[in-house]
């Protein structure tokens, strides 16, 4: 049997994706970056050289391109290396945040909304 290795990308279906790309862009510094000539316009953003969020535009009947409408995730999570580098950019690009801790660890939380509402958590994990 093969194995899970990697998380690849997650997809985002959004009515503005300029505006999804910007925000991915200013806020959490990721870059849109080649992608294939599907059948409708979106964007990949890039972290260093991995396609990891890709933003697309819903179907003209504004039916999902896969998944379910009722699907349960809450959130997607991204490392951060800085916990308070991250915290004074978010402040200074009025970014809304809930801050939390990990029970018994060091590791501490950002939780953000993205313009469609997607929630982002960051999370910084010492060595």
């Amino acid at each position: 049997m093969g194995h899970v290795f990697e998380l690849n990308h997650v997809n985002i279906e959004t009515t503005d994706i300029d505006r999804s790309a910007r925000f991915y862009t200013d806020v959490l510094g990721l870059v849109s970056g080649e992608r294939p000539e599907f059948d409708r316009p979106g964007h990949w953003m890039y972290m260093d050289n991995l396609p990891i969020i890709h933003i697309i535009s819903p179907l003209p009947s504004n039916k999902l391109l896969t998944g379910s409408k009722h699907a349960a995730i809450s959130h997607f999570a991204l490392r951060i290396d800085d916990f308070e580098a991250m915290r004074e950019h978010l402040k200074n690009l009025s970014i809304s945040y809930n801050e939390a801790g990990v029970p018994s660890s060091d590791r501490r939380q950002f939780f953000i909304n993205d313009p469609d509402g997607v929630v982002v958590e960051l999370i910084h994990m010492p060595n």
